[in-house]
């Protein structure tokens, strides 16, 4: 018992990445460096099987090469055998493939920045996630947005920053256009002495630096929707290597915004969840506001259920977004084959689902509710594993529109024991 117990402690608190399965490759335990690789718990990890989450084979003596979140890893196996009973223990030690090259803390951050392209679906959280890289990559002391006046064109106003700071400047600062020549995707500012741009140099000020630089981005290269502004402690003048930088982030981000407004078009016009082939967000509210005018004019009553994966997050760390989305699109075709012909299913988010029930009351609720309860609980929803779920329903009352009907369904959620 006591030698159990040690390997226990010594297997779990182990900072490499370390991980044991049976035979078929089923996850027995994980060292917390291993855990650490996918932003999650051990437990979380403990029954799911490492070949559907590295795609990887279980095998003896298995040398191989694989990336994880952008990082690469080589995978050592080993076969041991206690009582008649096999077990394989996998070590994952990390290439350094980029070392020994000056600029290669630059390529490393800029391999980031490309993955992080392709994770993240917003604008928003992408500029979030990968400023202060960019304050890496040219050692600024911090970097804020500025975004383009839909009303007044000739003004940007601040609308995010790696800081607290820019709260602060938000309310003190007006960056006027002075000269329209000097926004162009691709041509940076920098923003010294010599800059003829005075709201922009009053803004470096303000902010307590003594030089900046200035990337433009937006949807057309001869019209700049918004700038990134980098922030210096003294006085900075980039070098040709980082000149061709910036300008090539000038680009790269004009490419990634450009990404997600063509993404957002087509989500607004999308009828279906190209994924789950459920009803788009869009679409399912539209539907929620014309059915509340019909049972407030007519009567007619309906009611509203919502289905989340409340680890939506960590099953996406573990298996990886496709692996995800391939189970909600199981959980989506479980409950439309489940459900009668007039009910409609929509999704409301990345890990939620709500379903329009036509002419139910109150009374035809319950045995709704228990019926998908009862499919959750004992459903499976592959490729992903120990699927959490959280439920609720609700009924029309006067006065409800979409909006009021989906937060009172998010108060109402409960967990699917």
């Amino acid at each position: 018992m006591f030698e159990r117990e040690l390997y226990k402690t010594a297997f779990g608190a182990n900072p490499l990445p370390m991980v044991l399965t049976d035979f078929n490759g089923n996850i027995l335990d994980a060292s917390v460096g291993f855990a650490l690789l996918f932003d999650v718990q051990r437990d979380d990890l403990i029954g799911l099987n490492l070949k559907e989450i590295m795609q990887i084979e279980i095998a003896e003596d298995l040398v191989i090469d694989t990336s994880i979140k952008g990082e690469f890893y080589k995978v050592i196996s080993q076969k041991y055998e206690v009582e008649g009973i096999v077990f394989f223990v996998f070590s994952l030690y990390k290439i350094e493939q980029l070392r020994q090259s000056p600029s290669s803390s630059v390529i490393v951050n800029l391999r980031d920045l490309l993955q992080v392209s392709l994770e993240i679906s917003t604008f928003p959280e992408f500029v979030a996630t990968t400023f202060p890289t960019l304050c890496e990559i040219f050692g600024a002391s911090s970097a804020i947005l500025l975004r383009r006046s839909r009303t007044e064109l000739s003004r940007f106003f601040i609308v995010y920053g790696t800081d607290e700071s820019y709260k602060v400047l938000r309310d003190r600062i007006q960056i006027k256009v002075e000269n329209e020549s000097y926004l162009k995707v691709g041509m940076p500012i920098i923003i010294n002495e010599e800059q003829r741009w005075g709201s922009l140099k009053e803004l470096v000020i303000e902010a307590g630096y003594v030089s900046g630089w200035a990337i433009p981005f937006g949807f057309e290269e001869d019209f700049v929707d918004s700038l990134c502004v980098l922030f210096f402690n003294e006085l900075r003048e980039p070098d040709s290597e980082e000149h061709n930088l910036l300008v090539f982030l000038s680009y790269y981000y004009s490419l990634v915004y450009q990404k997600s407004e063509f993404k957002k078009q087509y989500e607004a016009l999308s009828y279906k969840d190209l994924i789950s082939q459920t009803y788009s967000e869009v679409l399912i509210r539209e539907m929620l506001d014309v059915q509340c005018e019909q049972a407030k004019r007519y009567g007619i009553d309906f009611s509203v259920l919502m289905i989340r994966v409340e680890n939506y997050e960590k099953l996406v760390n573990i298996y990886g977004k496709y692996q995800v989305e391939t189970t909600m699109s199981n959980i989506a075709k479980t409950l439309k084959e489940n459900l009668r012909k007039a009910d409609i299913c929509g999704r409301l988010s990345n890990n939620s689902f709500v379903v329009l029930l036509p002419f139910t009351n109150s009374t035809g609720t319950d045995v709704v509710y228990q019926r998908v309860l009862n499919i959750l609980r004992s459903g499976s929803f592959p490729p992903c594993k120990n699927v959490k779920f959280s439920a609720s329903i609700t009924t029309y009352m006067e006065g409800d529109n979409n909006t009021r009907i989906v937060e009172r369904l998010k108060d109402l959620l409960r967990p699917v024991l």
